[in-house]
């Protein structure tokens, strides 16, 4: 029987990325996204929503409901507005949060029971400015903090039924990049990295059925498939405060 992951995002970049690699897994996959998913599989299945927009979220709620989740992705997300705090639009700020953070969050309640029944997994993908400060992108930085710290409150409160990680995907050639770039941010070439990187984590993720990796943060290029004992305990590959 074909397992089934919901991705979000699927439109184009990453989310499109790991929708094609999911279904070269034999994986039945869905994909929300704003825009038409230029995906044309028998086992794709395509939801169109705006995640900025609370009630679009909820009219998927039945929709979802009626697959058997094996896992979930949370891809989407934006990074505007950009610029000085004291200048954004408040308005957009939060709007970034409702894509980023919230709209994640719901889809999550929505696919409970059968990642539960499934002992599946759920992936939420971060951003620059999740592990250190980043100025003049603070609602992408935010928020995608949240995401970080949301993925940990989950694993703990989901354990042992299903696996809840945080992906830090990296530079990777997008739109969202290139806007940060036009918007200052320096990336040097030695740290950008192509879609394979997060493809390889998501993938390992997806099959991983060591609890250790549950509520772990963990980078593209981090030596994830050698960790141990080291790694998996205390706070490492988390959000903590550090005592001096």
């Amino acid at each position: 029987m074909k397992k089934t992951i919901l991705i979000t995002g699927t439109s184009r970049g990453i989310g499109l990325a790991l929708a094609k690699h999911f279904l070269n897994l034999d994986f039945s996959v869905v994909g929300v996204s704003r825009g038409a998913t230029p995906l044309e599989h028998e086992n794709f299945y395509s939801l169109q929503a705006d995640l900025s927009r609370p009630e679009d979220v909820e009219n998927l709620k039945t929709k979802l409901q009626s697959f058997s989740l094996s896992g979930f992705i949370h891809n989407a997300g934006v990074i505007t507005p950009m610029g000085p705090f004291a200048e954004n639009n408040f308005h957009d700020w939060t709007n970034t949060f409702q894509v980023n953070l919230f709209s994640g969050g719901r889809l999550v309640q929505f696919g409970l029971p059968s990642l539960r029944k499934n002992h599946g997994f759920i992936i939420f993908l971060s951003g620059g400015g999740s592990a250190y400060p980043n100025p003049n992108f603070s609602a992408y930085g935010v928020s995608k903090t949240a995401v970080v710290r949301l993925s940990e409150v989950l694993a703990k409160e989901l354990a042992p039924d299903i696996f809840v990680y945080c992906v830090a995907p990296g530079p990777n050639p997008t739109k969202m990049l290139e806007q940060a770039i036009q918007n200052g941010v320096v990336v040097p070439e030695e740290n950008k990295v192509d879609f394979s990187y997060p493809i390889r984590l998501c993938e390992f993720l997806a099959f991983n059925q060591n609890p250790g990796y549950s509520g772990k943060f963990i980078h593209v290029k981090d030596n994830y498939r050698e960790w141990g004992e080291k790694e998996f305990a205390g706070d490492g590959y988390t959000l903590r405060r550090i005592k001096n």
